[in-house]
Parts: structure tokens; C-alpha cells; sequence
């Protein structure tokens, strides 16, 4: 993952959601707690992880964005 500085201004990460989550089920499970796709745009999880957009997040949840779908 690539060390960006995130809207916030704190040091995050950006990845794709594929390289970020091992797998589609490790994204759902994510998603159940966190509802990661909907924070990210997505209708549904596996519309986000079969586009699977570039993102950046840090320890802010606010920082949680898609950078390129």
C-alpha cells in the first residue's frame, strides 16, 4: 500500500479494495461490521470489490474514500 497523506492531513494509506481486502469474504465480513461498501458509494459489496476502486483511509473513518473508480 502507498503512504498518502489523507484529506484530513494525517498519514493514511491508498490501495485498491482488492489489495486492501484478502478476499471478497474478508470484505464482507468488513462490511457487516462497518458498512464499508455504502461508505464508499457502492450499492452493494460486491459491486465494490468486482470494480474494485482505488481508496484511501487512515485511522479517521472520515478519511474512508474512493479516490478512482
Amino acid at each position: 500500500m502507498k503512504i498518502v497523506t489523507c484529506k484530513s492531513g494525517i498519514k493514511g494509506w491508498q490501495a485498491r479494495v482488492q489489495e486492501v481486502y484478502d478476499s471478497y469474504e474478508e470484505m464482507l465480513a468488513y462490511n457487516m461490521n462497518f458498512g464499508i461498501s455504502q461508505r464508499l458509494g457502492f450499492k452493494t459489496t460486491k459491486a465494490a470489490w468486482e470494480t474494485n476502486p482505488l481508496i484511501q483511509g487512515s485511522v479517521n473513518p472520515e478519511d474512508f474514500r474512493v479516490v478512482i473508480s
